[in-house]
């Protein structure tokens, strides 16, 4: 082949532009990649037929494959359907055993279907429908003239997997055979993202034919590299080398690889030790508990927590007590650790996390600015750590970067 597969996104809805973040464009542009196809292009559009069906157009005109989120629900403003077999010239017909399939679903749930959930039943002429088991949307894929067309629902609980399952191994075949990519994935945190960016950089200029990403979010950075190679042999050798080269640039960084998180990461390296958790939360407001526990298996090692927002919490439930919140203050070092502490005593865990800081956007003063944080770990033999962190942005950065924090200093502590 003389050049990577082309694919190109459409992602359909009209809150994409109204301020509604895209995370569909990096989920399945990463996975292109890392199947060998060259992510040429994405366009967000609004829930309107004639721009769903030009995106289409111009999308086929540039890439080999071209997938289309968003737009396949029963209400009046799902039209992907509709524009798609504009773009095409095809036609719609009302697939019946479709049509029943997706009743039988629907009265599981509810006592009655309407009718206007039979728009979900309405086929493209010469397309395969894709079977969605968690949701009412299925999806369709089509052959034509060397090119791809694949609709797929919006919900991620329901692209996503049908992606996985039944797009891209399609798209593999019809268009990225005898292509082989080395693909690797590095998860940070602890770092900023420019730090990484800087470590990295000899790492991108041995590898000039690879493709590289780095994303942050939420305090976590990940790296991302990629490259098509003539056999598994040889993406085999690519791909631990680059592997190798980035581990050992960041290293000391890493918390985990491929779709590792940093919260299953933690819960591996517990459950390896034998050891159990608990968490204290005060400007998070039960974020890192969601984390902990949005782990598959975390009921292994996760004890539970306490949410002390506020001080008489903080001296009533943790045993924090209230001589050092009225000397230090509740956003200090001494209170975090008198947290971890108190929590771990409440709970019966053997490590003890917690958090405390001013969120915003009120509250800072010149001593205890917004985004003062401080993390603090108690575990057995009186073993103790504190961290303090300046955190920049507004609210929910705060806190979202607050609990990635605690998480990174609870990993390092175990």
């Amino acid at each position: 082949m003389s050049r990577s597969p082309r694919a190109a996104l459409v992602c359909v809805g009209s809150e994409l532009l109204a301020g509604q973040v895209n995370t569909h464009q990096a989920w399945l542009s990463l996975r292109l990649r890392g199947a060998g196809f060259d992510v040429v292009g994405e366009s967000s559009v609004p829930d309107d037929a004639a721009a769903i069906s030009a995106a289409i157009r111009r999308s086929l005109k540039a890439a080999d494959a071209v997938l289309v989120c968003g737009g396949l629900g029963p209400t009046f403003d799902d039209l992907t359907r509709e524009a798609a077999a504009a773009a095409l010239g095809r036609t719609l017909r009302l697939d019946p055993g479709l049509w029943a399939r997706i009743r039988a679903r629907l009265r599981r749930d509810r006592a009655c279907v309407p009718e206007e959930n039979k728009r979900q039943a309405f086929v493209l002429s010469g397309a395969k429908v894709l079977s969605n088991p968690n949701g009412s949307a299925p999806g369709q894929m089509i052959a034509a003239r060397g090119k791809t067309l694949a609709l797929l629902p919006g919900p991620a609980p329901e692209m996503c997997p049908m992606f996985q399952r039944a797009v891209l191994p399609a798209l593999r075949r019809r268009h990225a055979l005898g292509i082989f990519p080395a693909a690797f994935t590095a998860r940070l945190s602890g770092v900023p993202e420019s730090v990484a960016d800087e470590r990295l950089a000899p790492v991108r200029a041995r590898w000039p034919r690879a493709r590289f990403t780095i994303l942050t979010a939420g305090g976590e950075v990940s790296f991302h590299a990629s490259l098509t190679t003539g056999s598994p042999a040889e993406a085999r050798q690519a791909r631990a080398a680059v592997r190798r080269d980035v581990l050992a640039a960041v290293g000391e960084f890493a918390h985990g690889e491929g779709e590792a998180t940093l919260e299953s990461a933690l819960g591996a390296r517990l459950k390896a030790k034998g050891l159990s958790l608990a968490v204290a939360e005060s400007c998070t407001g039960g974020l890192l508990g969601e984390r902990i526990t949005a782990v598959a298996g975390s009921s292994d090692y996760f004890r539970g927590g306490v949410i002390a927002y506020a001080n008489d919490v903080k001296v009533r439930r943790l045993g924090v007590p209230a001589r050092l919140l009225a000397r230090h203050g509740a956003v200090s070092e001494e209170c975090a650790r008198a947290m971890a502490r108190g929590v771990r005593r409440a709970v019966g865990a053997d490590l003890g996390l917690a958090v405390t800081g001013v969120a915003g956007p009120g509250g800072g003063t010149k001593t205890k600015p917004v985004g003062l944080v401080f993390v603090a770990a108690a575990g057995p033999g009186r073993k103790e750590a504190a961290r303090r962190l300046e955190i920049n942005g507004p609210r929910e950065a705060v806190r979202q970067r607050a609990a990635t924090a605690a998480l990174r200093f609870a990993f390092d502590q175990v």
